[in-house]
C-alpha cells in the first residue's frame, strides 16, 4: 500500500542553487589546483635539481704517472 497524497513535489532549481553549485564547483577547482601546486612544489624540493657540470672550454691533459725507471 503506497501513500501517494503525501508526496511533495520537488521545487524547481532556482538561481540561487545553481548559483551556489558553480560557487562549490569553483572552491573544488581551486582546491584541486592549489593541492596539485604544493604537490609540485613538495616533489621538487625532494628531488633537487644537480645543476649540470660546465664543460671545459678546452680539453683536459691527463696526468700520466711514468716511472722513468722501468723503461
Amino acid at each position: 500500500m503506497t501513500n501517494d497524497g503525501n508526496q511533495k513535489a520537488e521545487p524547481p532549481e532556482s538561481e540561487h542553487s545553481k548559483d551556489l553549485s558553480g560557487m562549490a564547483k569553483a572552491f573544488l577547482v581551486s582546491v584541486a589546483w592549489s593541492y596539485a601546486e604544493a604537490l609540485e612544489r613538495t616533489k621538487r624540493s625532494r628531488n633537487p635539481q644537480v645543476p649540470a657540470p660546465e664543460s671545459p672550454t678546452e680539453s683536459p691533459t691527463e696526468k700520466v704517472d711514468r716511472n722513468p725507471e722501468s723503461n
